[in-house]
C-alpha cells in the first residue's frame, strides 16, 4: 500500500493564520509612541453618530384623480428601516378597515439613551 504524499509543509489553515498575524503586526507597527504624542494628531477629534435620526419626510404630490374609489384615503409615505439605514416607503391610497377608522402614521421616537426606535403605523 502506497503512502499518500503530503504536499503541504504545514497544516491546512496555518497559512491563513500566519497571514492574519502578520497583518496585525504590520498595523501595530504603524502606531509608534512618537506618532501618538504628535501635537498635530492631538488636535484631531472624531465625532461618530451611529444612531442618526431619519431624514425629514419627502414631499409627495397626491393626485386625486388616481384615487381607486371614494372610500379610499391617502396614507403618507414614511421612513422605514433601522437607524442609519432608512428606506423611504412611498405614500399610497388605502381603504380603511371600517367607516370610522383613522390612520395613525408611523413615526420615530428617541428614547432616554438617545437611540431611535420606530412606532409602526396603524388603523384605529
Amino acid at each position: 500500500m502506497k503512502k499518500p504524499i503530503n504536499c503541504l509543509p504545514f497544516a491546512p489553515g496555518r497559512a491563513l493564520r500566519l497571514a492574519g498575524g502578520l497583518g496585525l503586526l504590520s498595523v501595530a507597527g504603524f502606531t509608534s509612541p512618537t506618532a501618538l504624542a504628535s501635537p498635530v494628531l492631538a488636535d484631531l477629534s472624531l465625532n461618530l453618530t451611529i444612531d442618526a435620526p431619519p431624514p425629514p419626510p419627502r414631499h409627495e404630490v397626491i393626485v386625486e384623480s388616481s384615487r381607486p374609489g371614494a372610500d379610499f384615503i391617502w396614507v403618507n409615505g414614511y421612513w422605514d428601516g433601522s437607524p442609519g439605514h432608512y428606506v423611504w416607503v412611498a405614500g399610497r391610497w388605502n381603504r380603511p378597515p371600517h367607516d370610522h377608522a383613522q390612520w395613525v402614521a408611523p413615526h420615530w421616537d428617541r428614547d432616554h439613551d438617545g437611540h431611535y426606535h420606530q412606532v409602526k403605523g396603524e388603523w384605529r
